[in-house]
């Protein structure tokens, strides 16, 4: 053994020459932070003795993965856009809606005329969605117009839609969509209204009512093209 003078008189650390791990240990205090506070020799050589295999059902180390990959802090990819379950034909003139333009509750989403002014869509409703009366007066009240009584709701039109019966409403007026501050004039709406156990189709046209006199003959074509996919 190799005698070695620390600075502290009567104070002494040995050193020792023996092969293997020796050095300073690390001692961890439980005071007011974590500190050192006292060493022992390292006497003894630990020898690794077993080994574990990856299990082929693990996920397999990344030799360069990145922090974030390495301590699983990343976002998963988004899932992939639901299906159309429908199919339909856009008339010639008419185009789909850009991205996000239409509410939540659009399968379908059109616009036609020379600055896309004009309107089509097809929306889904779970149930009776308020019923029949509700949805023709509230488009109704959204052109300016007075409600209808229960005879003339009664005396309204059918058209068939996806193999059923639809009522089918045509209104002259100025229409105040959802949001608008102010109210378009001049304008005309088409509208039909399906309604199953399940769940009630409305397709709905609005525009420049001369542009719609203009596409009316569209507008029946793109309602009796749409069909579920098969």
């Amino acid at each position: 053994m190799t005698k070695v003078t620390g600075r502290e008189p009567g104070r002494s650390v040995q050193k020792s020459n023996r092969p293997g791990l020796t050095g300073v240990g690390v001692c961890l205090g439980l005071s007011a932070g974590l500190m050192l506070s006292s060493c022992k020799p390292l006497t003894e050589r630990m020898e690794i003795k077993e080994s574990r295999q990856i299990s082929e059902h693990a996920i397999m180390p990344k030799a360069e993965a990145t922090s974030a990959e390495r301590f699983f802090d990343t976002q998963p990819p988004p899932p992939p856009p639901a299906e159309n379950p429908l199919a339909w034909i856009t008339p010639e003139g008419w185009a789909e809606a850009p991205a996000g333009s239409g509410g939540g509750m659009r399968l379908i989403d059109l616009r036609f005329g020379p600055n896309q002014e004009g309107e089509c869509y097809l929306s889904i409703m779970p149930g009776q969605a308020g019923g029949l009366a509700a949805n023709v007066n509230r488009w109704r009240t959204q052109m300016g117009l007075t409600p209808y009584t229960d005879a003339e709701l009664a005396a309204l039109p059918k058209k068939t839609f996806v193999g059923r019966d639809a009522t089918f409403v045509a209104f002259d007026g100025d229409f105040k969509g959802v949001g608008a501050e102010s109210a378009a004039t001049g304008y005309r709406m088409l509208g039909l209204v399906q309604e199953a156990p399940e769940f009630t189709l409305f397709v709905k046209l609005t525009g420049p009512k001369d542009l719609v006199v203009k596409n009316e003959a569209a507008f029946d074509q793109f309602a009796s093209s749409i069909s579920l996919k098969r």
